[in-house]
Formats: structure tokens, sequence, C-alpha cells
């Protein structure tokens, strides 16, 4: 008889251990968010952010966010939203950058120690924003991706073509790295089969929220990797819904361009085209006589602005600052003044490409220790950007190299003031006799 009791009472308990551990198991695991490091490199930091899971056993796709910057918690909070709204583990670098030397590989150390942390599944996204979105690029050239979002930057045709995921390019209209994107806009047939673009007003950033929820979802609902579901009936008619709307919206406020890219990727990408109403749309703006003059006006700012490139860059070397001083404020003129948006997002690019020159020219000039280059492109650099703190960040060489310190600080001090954050440059460039003075 004891030892009946003792079976039964061990099978109750056992019985009992098991429906705990399935309970755990079931349980709902709310929200993480933290930094964290890779174990085989310390230095390579990185941003975590999981959304809320069913259970302990669930794993997630991953997103793996490279910001230009190395501004990890800043990209990655731009993520949150689409990651709640299609569950992905958010992983931004704060390490790696724009000139970060063997990339690749600290791309792929974070990714393996991500994957040995964490519920990552198989399934790999990958985002970047210009430099980043390089990075991310050449990492898909070498390693398999399930999808790709390119932020202000793209690639040729030829590049795009050896990809085997989706690209989703985000393109700002004034952004002056759109000359990448332009490219595919006026030949249908030269447009990759795996490449979405979709036009933005954000300039050179990051964009918002909800176009990168919008761009996180078309990769989650359109993605057959094994630790995504196939998408719920409602959850793809909701989402098919809201991009009717988007194309309806933009129609309405006579962005046909846009509006007509919009049905183009919902029409060419499965499960969003067995809605045939999005290949319905696209045709109809086509022969549209408005989405047609847009893009002869698109084209004809992008011919003015090319023609304009090399008399400028030319112009660094040959020209006086009154000379720029009075070039920059008939620009700034125009991007006030003028009606057309395509001229106005035609300047505002020219703009860009000449802030851009000045960056280029003045790293040019630090690393050849080239005073005299680097006290000609400052003073155009503060008329195009006054309050970008790389102005201040290259004038406090100058000093430094003349060994004024108490200029070399003041210098720096306005940099860090107007937000300048690459640290490890800054101490590679300057003495710790400087950096110590700035804490």
């Amino acid at each position: 008889m004891n030892r009946l009791f003792l079976i039964l009472y061990s099978m109750l308990f056992c019985g009992l251990i098991c429906c705990n551990g399935a309970d755990s198991q079931n349980k709902t695991v709310p929200a993480v968010e933290k930094t964290d490091s890779c174990r085989l490199d310390p230095k390579n930091k990185y941003e975590v952010y999981i959304p809320v899971r069913n259970n302990l056993a669930e794993k997630l796709p991953l997103l793996v966010i490279i910001d230009a910057h190395g501004s990890g918690k800043f990209a990655l909070n731009k993520f949150k939203q689409g990651a709640t709204e299609y569950p992905v583990i958010l992983i931004a670098s704060d390490f790696i950058k724009n000139g970060f030397e063997n990339y690749e590989r600290a791309i792929h150390t974070l990714i393996e120690d991500v994957r040995q942390k964490y519920p990552a599944g198989e399934t790999l996204f990958m985002a970047g924003f210009s430099g980043g979105a390089r990075m991310a690029l050449s990492y898909a050239l070498t390693y398999q991706l399930n999808g790709l979002i390119m932020c202000g930057a793209l690639a040729d045709a030829s590049l795009l073509n050896l990809l085997h995921c989706p690209v989703i390019s985000i393109s700002g209209t004034d952004d002056f790295n759109f000359m990448e994107t332009a490219q595919y806009l006026f030949q249908e047939q030269s447009i990759p089969a795996n490449l979405k673009i979709e036009l933005t007003d954000a300039s050179h950033n990051w964009p918002d929220s909800v176009r990168l929820a919008n761009a996180s979802g078309f990769l989650y609902l359109s993605c057959q990797g094994t630790d995504i579901p196939s998408p719920m009936k409602q959850q793809l008619n909701t989402y098919c819904q809201n991009q009717l709307t988007r194309i309806d919206k933009l129609k309405k406020h006579g962005d046909f361009l846009k509006a007509a890219l919009v049905a183009r990727n919902m029409s060419t990408t499965s499960p969003f085209n067995s809605d045939k109403s999005f290949a319905s749309s696209y045709n109809a703006l086509k022969a549209n006589s408005e989405y047609i003059g847009q893009l002869n006006r698109l084209k004809n700012c992008l011919q003015i602005e090319i023609s304009k490139r090399q008399p400028y860059i030319n112009a660094f070397t040959t020209k006086d600052n009154l000379w720029w001083k009075n070039e920059i404020k008939s620009i700034d003129k125009k991007i006030v003044t003028e009606q057309d948006s395509f001229t106005v997002d035609m300047y505002r690019r020219i703009k860009g490409f000449l802030g851009i020159a000045c960056y280029t020219f003045g790293n040019q000039a630090i690393k050849g220790k080239n005073a005299e280059m680097l006290n000609k492109i400052v003073p155009i650099y503060q008329m195009l950007e006054p309050e970008n703190p790389y102005v201040f960040y290259y004038s406090a060489f100058p000093y430094f190299w003349e060994g004024n310190k108490k200029g070399t600080l003041a210098m720096l001090r306005k940099a860090l003031d107007l937000g300048f954050t690459d640290m490890s440059q800054l101490r590679k460039d300057f003495p710790e006799s400087i950096t110590t003075k700035l804490n």
C-alpha cells in the first residue's frame, strides 16, 4: 500500500512540475531594452530592443541597424514602433560608423554575439542610413539577408541584382544622394526586380518612425522565413488597406510620383499583389498627365544639377569668399522664393552637395596638414551650415598646428556644444593634454 502511495505521489509531483514548466514557457515575456557588448570584442557595443513575446520559446527575426554616426540609441528608437507592430529583435550598433575599417567583420561578430545571447531566429534583416546603408549593402553581398532597408543612399543595379532579397530604398527628394535613386525613375525596365523605392521629404536624415514601421511591415509580411508565421488574413488586409489609403492621400496632395512608387512596390510583391487594385492604380498613375509632367520636371532639374556640380568643385580653388557669399545667398533665396517644389528640392540638393564637398575637402586638408586649404574651406562651410559641429571641429586644427592651445580648446568646446559626438576620432586627432581639458 505504501509503495502504491509513493508511486501515485511521484506521478502527481511530476505532473505538477510539468504543468509549472509549461506555464512558465507559455507566459507572456515582457519587452527588453538594454545596452550590451560583444563577448569577443567588448568595444563592439550595441543597443537591444526585444518586443513583448508570447512565450520564452518564441524566436523572432533579427533586424540589425547601422547608423552612419554610430548613434545606435537614436537609430533604434526610430524602429521601435515597427518592431512592436511586426515583432522583430532590434540591434543597433554604437560602434560601427563611417570610416570604420573591417566593418563587415565587426557586423558579423555583432550578429553572432546576438544569436548566442538572445532569442533570434534565422531570419535576418538589415537597415542602414547613408554610410551605414552602404556598409549594410556590402555585408549583404557577402552574407545572406532576408531583406535590406537603405536610407539616404543606394547603389547601381549591377550590385543590387547580386542580392537575393528585397531592397527597400527610402530617399529624400532633397537629399544630395538623391541622384543614386533618381536613375531608376525614368526607365521602369532598369529597376532591379528586388528594388522597392519610397520617396520622402526627409532630406539626408533617417526617415520618421511611421515610414520605417511601414518598411518593416513590408519585409515582415512578404518574407518567407522559417521563424516568421504566414501573415494572418486580417493583418495582411489591414496593411494593404493602409497602403491604398496612402496612395489616395498622396494623389490628393498632388504627389503623383510618390503615389505611383507605392503602388508599384505593392503590385510587384507577393502576397500584396493578390490585391489587383495596386496594379490598376499603378497603371492609371503612369498614364496620368500630372504624373508625366512631374517626371519631366524632375528630369530637367536633375540635368541642371548635374551641369552645376563640376563648376562648383572647381570654384573651391578658383573663387574667393565674396563670390561664395553671393552664390550661397542666391541659392538660399531660391529655396525660399521658388514656387515649383522640384526646383526647390534641386537647390536644397545643390546646397547639401556643397556641404558634403566641404566635409570631404576638410578631411583631406586635415590628413595633409594643409592649413591654407582648411582656412579656405571652413568659411565656406560655415556660410553653408553655420550650426554644423564639424565647422568648429575643423577650425580647431589650424590653432592646434600653431601650438595655440587656448584657441584649439575654444573651437573643440564649440563643436561639442553643437553636438559633435565622435569622441574616439577626437582622441585620435588630439593629444591627451587637449582632450582631458574638455571633460
